[in-house]
């Protein structure tokens, strides 16, 4: 795949560490210039210095051929402007926004851009982490029928999954395991002989509503 990510930041830092694996192609999109030449001599040359809501930087970093934009900026109005841009001259199969305020979800969504990812879900993330409370942090809404989110949810020492394999797990229908994030970093692709670990952070599926009784089959 070919990946366009704006904005050169921790977030594209993670992105890139991730895609990477995968052997995707990406480009980053950044006006700062130092930032730029930093992100180059990091992980070689992956940023082009521009500004995105110019419709020639846009083109100049090969959109037409994305097959997913990430929209990463610090500046929701920003972002919503490159998102806009991109839509109308673009035919790119996912776009992804970042939100920093989610006041300005409603905008975002009647404009047609579905899969956002709440910054504020990391402080969240934090307090969970810090207080061993099992609570899930959103990562995207899907525009599926039905609605499907994507959310994250960190395994405290009291679960009742913890050693339990995969194959043993009775998820409910509505939910699917994607990744495991063991608690030194390591990502794991769940299959069927994997265990659960304390303070494993399983990435989950499930339809839009329902986390209450996932969260209950869990704790």
């Amino acid at each position: 795949m070919y990946i366009v990510i704006i904005g050169a930041n921790n977030i594209s830092e993670q992105l890139i560490d991730w895609y990477s694996k995968y052997n995707h192609e990406i480009t980053i999109v950044e006006k700062n210039l130092n930032k730029c030449h930093e992100f180059d001599q990091l992980y070689g040359p992956i940023c082009q210095h521009g500004d995105a809501t110019d419709l020639n930087i846009q083109k100049s970093s090969g959109m037409e051929r994305a097959d997913i934009l990430i929209v990463a900026t610090k500046n929701d109005s920003t972002n919503f402007v490159i998102s806009s841009l991109a839509k109308s001259n673009f035919k790119i199969n996912t776009i992804i926004n970042r939100i920093n305020n989610m006041n300005y979800s409603k905008a975002f969504k009647e404009n047609g851009f579905d899969i956002l990812i709440n910054v504020e879900s990391s402080i969240l993330k934090s307090i969970e982490q810090e207080t061993s409370i099992l609570a899930p942090w959103p990562i995207a809404k899907l525009q599926t029928n039905p609605l499907k989110e994507i959310i994250g949810i960190k395994i405290n020492d009291d679960s009742n999954i913890i050693g339990k394999s995969i194959t043993e797990m009775e998820l409910p229908s509505h939910c699917q395991l994607l990744l495991i994030i063991r608690s030194n970093g390591i990502t794991d692709i769940p299959s069927g002989h994997k265990t659960i670990h304390s303070n494993d952070e399983l990435i989950v599926l499930i339809q839009e509503g329902k986390k209450e009784s996932v969260l209950e089959y869990l704790s």
